[in-house]
């Protein structure tokens, strides 16, 4: 056997193998197809508007038989009504528009059910002549499945709505008596602490020395005290207070926060790091109360440092919001605690050493949120800690 031989061979065999099917094949493959498929199909002849084929599926639909179909017209058919009929504009508007496609139709089946159905449409042309080929799917459980799944979710909204409306009126109720009690309790504690000071002033140099020391305790869980009053009130006013919103310079409101806190920083070295700081629309009394609570706070916990660094800045961020930071040098914190130090009367710190309520923090978390923000801490036992809050971009002039 030559080269050339063996090439011609081997072009044939190619040849043969990506050659199509025949159309006797064609037609046996598509016959398959058209008397397994799950949807019901009709076809039919366009010029006389009568059904030339019908699938299985098509007679299970309509419950009639496959000769009783082939031969009449499609809006003859009652269960077929929906699509069909009235007479002649189903083909009138498939001629106009060769494919169509139509949903939520209502078919009733055999057994006088009533389906749901899909039908798509479409007009061809095979040996000169039209045809049209109609696929009608059953989707009532598909639609009773998206009814379900809807109705669940009417169902949690309510839910959702009702268990809002529950917590939010509890919470105004907290909050109510919040205020009632540490308002009703200020008037006998003003009384305890007035008559401490009468009893130190007068009668300090008749009581013996350890009777001085209890009085001297008395007067400062009182002033304790009513120093926890007061930031309760304060927390119950943040979450009963509307919201004044103006343009506010930040970093005039850091300036303004850090004077009204002379008195902590007085004969205290302590070097500010005070970067630019964007233009933000806020509640000003409201920010300045969450600046001074962060900043009293830097100011606290870098006490035992002969050199304090209190820094505040700006983080890089996403775009719809700005991240500013308080950084310290202080006696830090363990970060397995970071969300705990947010909480109301929690103390990470020695409370003898550091005085405070544990307030302040919660305060700042429910201001920054009612702005629309959020804030976290990052810290380290005796390294440091960074108190971060975020403001959404949207309010950013």
């Amino acid at each position: 056997m030559t080269k050339a031989t063996v090439s011609k061979i081997s072009s044939t065999e190619i040849l043969r193998d990506i050659s199509l099917p025949s159309q006797e094949a064609e037609e046996n493959h598509y016959k398959r197809i058209f008397e397994t498929s799950q949807d019901a199909i009709l076809v039919l002849d366009f010029k006389s508007h009568r059904i030339l084929d019908a699938n299985p599926g098509i007679c299970l639909l309509t419950g009639l038989s496959k000769a009783h179909l082939i031969g009449a017209k499609p809006e003859s058919i009652l269960s077929l009504q929906t699509l069909f009929g009235p007479e002649g504009a189903f083909f009138d508007e498939i001629h106009a528009d060769p494919i169509l496609y139509r949903e939520n139709l209502v078919v009733e089946n055999r057994d006088g059910l009533h389906m749901q159905v899909e039908a798509t449409c479409n007009l061809f042309h095979s040996q000169g002549q039209q045809f049209i080929q109609c696929n009608l799917r059953d989707v009532t459980q598909h639609r009773l499945a998206e009814e379900q799944v809807r109705r669940l979710n009417e169902t949690l909204e309510q839910r959702v709505a009702a268990r809002t409306s529950e917590l939010e009126s509890a919470n105004r109720e907290l909050e109510a008596f919040t205020y009632s009690v540490s308002h009703d309790l200020r008037a006998p504690l003003r009384h305890i602490m007035g008559f401490v000071e009468i009893l130190e002033k007068d009668a300090a140099e008749k009581l013996s020395e350890p009777h001085r020391r209890h009085l001297s305790t008395i007067g400062g869980a009182a002033r304790r005290m009513a120093d926890l009053i007061e930031d309760l009130l304060a927390f119950s006013r943040i979450g009963r207070s509307e919201m004044q919103k103006a343009k506010v310079d930040l970093l005039t409101l850091v300036m303004e926060a850090l004077d009204d806190l002379r008195e902590e920083t007085k004969d205290r070295i302590i070097s500010w790091k005070i970067h630019d700081l964007p233009v933000v629309t806020v509640d000003r009394s409201l920010m300045r109360q969450a600046l001074v609570n962060l900043l009293s706070n830097a100011i606290k916990f870098t006490s035992t440092r002969t050199r304090a660094v209190i820094e505040i800045g700006t983080d890089p961020c996403a775009a719809n919001e700005d991240t500013l930071f308080i950084r310290d040098n202080g006696v830090g914190f363990n970060s397995r605690y970071a969300q705990k130090i947010f909480g109301v009367f929690e103390r990470l710190n020695n409370a003898e050493e550091f005085e405070g309520t544990g307030i302040g923090l919660a305060n700042v978390q429910r201001i920054i949120r009612r702005h629309g923000g959020r804030v976290w801490a990052l810290g380290k036992v005796d390294a440091g800690a960074t108190f971060y809050f975020t403001l959404p971009r949207s309010s950013v002039k």
